[in-house]
């Protein structure tokens, strides 16, 4: 078992967030390893310096997060964050900083070129005539927009059309996450997604499969129009 986890008292406003970082922290970095119990109640709030029910909340939100479980009358144990956490760790992990940006980055844009080349692949199948002419009318109206930051913003908005239009929640689910944990770095990645969300050829070639309901071509389209983005970042850290 690793040293003993030191807290620090926590100023009044914020309480059950900034418990919540401490601990989520102390789990995500393994200073507190799976299977060890937390201290208890009493102890943890002593060390934070606040009330019983600002520890509780945040405790509460750890156990959301399904970085603890917390046994009825019992200890709350730490669990292996790898195994039973959900996509939103990833988030986490990206704004706190707490794994090597680069595979943090690295897994997202993996997850999202798998997730984009299936979701276009089932958008080209499931989209109704008026979401894939909406679609084609958002890559159209796209066309005079030069300005970076409004690009990544409408690409954003391209894909999530898209996604929705594949119909499958899980990926609508997991794109937002991916959303998150890449914005938490917009530093990196807006410079590394540019070259994708000024790509108009590009993306009205996705669009134009989808409309004429060519799954495979979608999938194409998306394949090399999202390998752009991870290409860039290999590229970098090469």
């Amino acid at each position: 078992m690793a040293d003993p986890v030191s807290f620090g008292p926590i100023a009044r406003s914020g309480v059950s967030d900034a418990v919540y970082r401490q601990l989520r922290d102390a789990i995500l970095t393994g200073a507190i390893g799976a299977g060890e119990a937390l201290p208890g109640e009493r102890a943890l709030a002593e060390q934070f310096g606040v009330a019983r029910h600002g520890l509780r909340e945040a405790i509460r939100r750890l156990q959301q997060a399904r970085l603890v479980e917390v046994s009825h009358g019992g200890a709350t144990r730490v669990l292996d964050w790898r195994v039973s956490a959900g996509l939103e760790v990833l988030s986490e992990l990206a704004s706190a900083s707490l794994v090597a940006g680069g595979a943090i980055l690295r897994s997202a844009l993996e997850m999202r070129l798998a997730i984009g080349v299936d979701a276009a692949r089932l958008a080209a199948v499931r989209a109704s005539a008026t979401a894939a002419a909406e679609i084609e009318a958002f890559v159209a109206g796209s066309a005079g927009v030069a300005d970076p930051v409004e690009q990544a913003e409408r690409y954003e908005r391209f894909w999530r059309l898209i996604i929705v239009a594949g119909d499958n929640l899980a990926y609508q689910l997991a794109y937002n996450s991916l959303v998150v944990a890449m914005n938490a770095n917009v530093e990196v990645t807006g410079p590394l997604s540019a070259p994708e969300a000024a790509d108009l050829r590009s993306q009205r070639s996705l669009a134009a499969a989808i409309a004429s309901g060519d799954a495979e071509a979608a999938a194409s389209a998306a394949r090399g129009l999202t390998s752009v983005m991870l290409g860039g970042l290999s590229a970098t850290v090469d």
